[in-house]
């Protein structure tokens, strides 16, 4: 069935968010790592700089098995770590718990956000309509041409993000959506379907991801496929976490 393209966001104002003296926009940014320290400093290395656009950030790093260097890499950029050794989806849920803002962006350590992503976000926060909406970075996947027109063409036709794209939702709307599913796969879905593509904007600055953090190769593509087929049968995400990301 053919669904509507989501509305993408444009950055055309990104240089004028409002004039100085304006009240600066607090967003909690929640990563959920997976051990790795070189991927998460990635990670980080893409939200400084933000004071210039009106963003006061909040990090929240939730790590699942305490890595010491991960800690240090952490802590290095200023972030808030948490050790929980539970599913992501659990991850994140605790960090959007823990975070003080009224915005947040849910995020997965892989993601890397391209230049412009805080001005995309202070856009998006500033429309009152967005206060009951998500937006998510169109992914690039870096090496890797076909993942990335797979995943454009699941975004388009299907309305379902990856959580590699990163979600920025109102606190008080995850809530109402019943929060992050405590899943280790399928968390992503499960929130896109509550979300439901009315409610979705694509904005128009990538979230990178390296083609070997993300499944690719013939047999990565069709159970990607089988997955996302059965999930749209309402077969529970639950059943389809061996099927992969």
């Amino acid at each position: 069935m053919h669904l509507p393209r989501p509305r993408a966001m444009r950055t055309d104002a990104a240089a004028h968010v409002g004039p100085p003296g304006t009240r600066r926009m607090g967003l909690s940014v929640v990563i959920a790592a997976n051990g790795d320290a070189d991927q998460l400093a990635r990670c980080l290395a893409a939200l400084v700089g933000t004071e210039s656009r009106g963003l006061d950030l909040e990090t929240i790093v939730v790590d699942p098995d305490g890595n010491p260097d991960l800690a240090a890499v952490a802590e290095a950029r200023g972030a808030t770590l948490i050790t929980l050794p539970a599913s992501r989806g659990a991850r994140l849920a605790a960090g959007a718990k823990a975070a003080t803002a009224d915005w947040l962006l849910l995020l997965r350590a892989e993601t890397v956000l391209e230049r412009g992503w805080d001005a995309t976000v202070v856009v998006f926060a500033a429309e009152e309509r967005n206060r009951e909406r998500g937006g998510f970075f169109p992914l690039d996947v870096v090496g890797d041409p076909l993942a990335t027109r797979l995943m454009r063409f699941r975004n388009r036709w299907m309305g379902l993000p990856s959580g590699a794209q990163g979600l920025v939702i109102r606190r008080r709307f995850l809530v109402h959506l019943e929060g992050v599913a405590d899943l280790e796969r399928g968390e992503d879905l499960i929130l896109a379907r509550a979300l439901g593509l009315a409610r979705m904007v694509v904005f128009d600055v990538a979230a990178r991801v390296e083609a070997g953090d993300w499944p690719t190769g013939a047999g990565a593509v069709l159970l990607g496929a089988l997955r996302i087929f059965l999930f749209r049968l309402h077969i529970p995400a639950r059943w389809l976490q061996r099927l992969g990301d």
